[in-house]
């Protein structure tokens, strides 16, 4: 009989730690989710803004589905925190009625959590799906332009006048009167002090 109730007290204990790692779990997960979600909205602003800049943007309709997905991502793990904590409050009065037994644990609130969570994941990856699209769409249409396009025009940097190298002096090439030789090129070698 002791070692029954040491069994059933390990086990009990064991239990205990298997809930706590799950609930530990399932917070990361909404909360990677979130972040998730959040910063590829975020990210593709930057990207229609910096990378795209003011070219013509096409298959539009996928951005707009890329971000009404990760929105809609971000309000249903919000919704499960809170429908989360209904659940574990619901449990907890069927635990005090002792109803727990009989009943869903959490009810209803138990089993939209864990729909609103996978609906969080599954829209964060349709969303993922449609920017990658977008984005190489995009990129390749780009791609396209830039190597249709000629380089611009620069205009040259405005240089002094240069003169042409003074001939040798020979006597083919005689020196004219009021010839006035390039100044000498500048010492290169270490000055002594």
């Amino acid at each position: 009989m002791a070692i029954q109730k040491k069994t059933n007290e390990s086990l009990s204990e064991y239990r205990k730690q298997l809930i706590e790692a799950s609930q530990k779990s399932q917070e990361d997960f909404d909360k990677t989710v979130l972040l998730l979600s959040t910063g590829a909205l975020g990210i593709s602003f930057a990207f229609v803004k910096d990378i795209l800049g003011s070219q013509p943007i096409t298959s539009a309709n996928l951005l707009i589905a890329a971000w009404a997905a990760w929105a809609l991502s971000a309000f249903a793990v919000l919704s499960s925190y809170f429908l989360s904590h209904k659940a574990l409050r619901k449990a907890i009065s069927q635990v005090d009625e002792k109803t727990i037994r009989a009943e869903i644990p959490g009810g209803c609130f138990a089993h939209a959590t864990e729909v609103l969570n996978i609906l969080g994941a599954l829209l964060f990856l349709i969303g993922l799906c449609c920017m990658i699209v977008f984005s190489s769409d995009n990129l390749s249409t780009k791609g396209a332009t830039m190597s249709d396009k000629k380089p611009p025009i620069q205009s040259p940097v405005p240089q002094p006048p240069s003169q042409p190298p003074p001939r040798p002096i020979t006597e083919d090439y005689p020196i004219k009167e009021g010839f006035i030789p390039p100044p000498p090129p500048p010492d290169e070698s270490p000055k002594k002090r």
